[in-house]
C-alpha cells in the first residue's frame, strides 16, 4: 500500500476513532455512479475499535458525492458535528457522522483522480465494541499525541502525531531502534530476527508530522534454508565406465 493510500485510511480512523462490524444496521452506503468497488477483507482493530473499510471508484465529481452522502447521513438521522469540532488532517474532503442509537460512526474520504474519477474510502466503526488496547509495540516520539494502533492479518500498525521536524523524529528512531538491537536494512526499514519495522514520517501541517510504524513477522527469513527452499535434488556422480 502506498503512503498516500495509507494516509487516506488513517484519515478515516483519525476522524472519530472509527469503524463497524458485527452489528446489523439499516444504513447502507450509496455512492453515485460506481465504477468499481474493493472490500478490504476482514475487520481491522483501530485503538481497540473494530473497523470495516471499503474503497469505491466513482465517475461522479467529489462535490456531488459529498452532498449526496451528507443528504444520506441527514436522512438517516445521524449526528454530524459542526465545523469547529471536526478534525481535518488531509486536503481531501472528508466527513464523519454518528449513529447515536447503535454507536456506529460512518466516515468517507474523497480523493479526486487525474482521469476525472473519484476514489471514495468508506469507513464504519463500531464504538460500542471497543476493547482496551495493548501498550505501544514500538517507541513513541516524546510528546506524541493521538496514538492509535490497529491490527489486521498478522500485521500491526501504530500511528500518531508529533510536533517536530521530520528529521528529528527519524533521528529519534535511529537511536532508539539501534539501541534495541534492530539493524536498518534501508531507509525506514528495520529488522531484528524475524521482526520487521517500517517507519514513515510525513508532514501534515507546519511543525507537525504523522508517524506510521508497521510491524510484521518475516517468517520466511526465520526458517532454516532447507525448510524455506524445500528439498534439493541430490547430485549423483557418473559411474566410471566398465571395461
Amino acid at each position: 500500500m502506498s503512503f498516500r493510500a495509507g494516509a487516506l485510511l488513517l484519515a478515516v480512523l483519525w476522524s472519530a476513532g472509527i469503524a463497524s462490524a458485527g452489528q446489523p444496521t439499516a444504513f447502507t452506503w450509496d455512492v453515485p455512479r460506481v465504477l468499481e468497488s474493493v472490500e478490504v477483507p476482514g475487520v481491522m482493530r483501530a485503538d481497540g475499535i473494530p473497523v470495516k473499510l471499503r474503497s469505491v471508484k466513482s465517475a461522479e465529481k467529489p462535490q456531488v458525492i459529498l452532498q449526496h452522502l451528507v443528504n444520506r447521513f441527514e436522512a438517516a438521522g445521524f449526528y454530524i458535528p459542526p465545523d469547529k469540532h471536526r478534525t481535518q488532517w488531509f486536503a481531501e474532503p472528508q466527513l464523519t457522522a454518528l449513529d447515536t442509537d447503535r454507536l456506529i460512526s460512518y466516515t468517507f474520504v474523497l480523493q479526486p483522480n487525474p482521469d476525472g474519477t473519484t476514489t471514495v474510502i468508506l469507513g464504519e466503526a463500531n464504538l460500542g465494541m471497543a476493547r482496551r488496547e495493548q501498550a505501544a509495540f514500538a517507541p513513541v516520539f516524546p510528546g506524541g499525541t493521538d496514538l492509535m494502533q490497529s491490527e489486521m492479518e498478522g500485521a500491526r500498525t501504530m500511528t500518531y502525531l508529533a510536533s517536530a521536524e521530520p528529521q528529528k523524529v527519524r533521528d529519534f528512531y535511529l537511536a532508539e531502534l539501534r539501541g534495541a538491537g534492530y539493524a536498518e536494512l534501508d531507509a525506514g526499514t528495520w529488522r531484528r530476527g524475524g521482526e520487521e519495522l517500517r517507519v514513515s514520517v510525513r508532514p501534515v501541517k507546519e511543525g507537525r508530522v504523522a508517524v506510521i510504524v508497521l510491524r510484521r513477522m518475516t517468517v520466511e527469513d526465520t526458517m532454516e534454508s532447507a525448510v524455506r527452499e524445500g528439498p534439493q535434488p541430490v547430485s549423483s556422480k557418473a559411474e566410471p565406465a566398465r571395461r
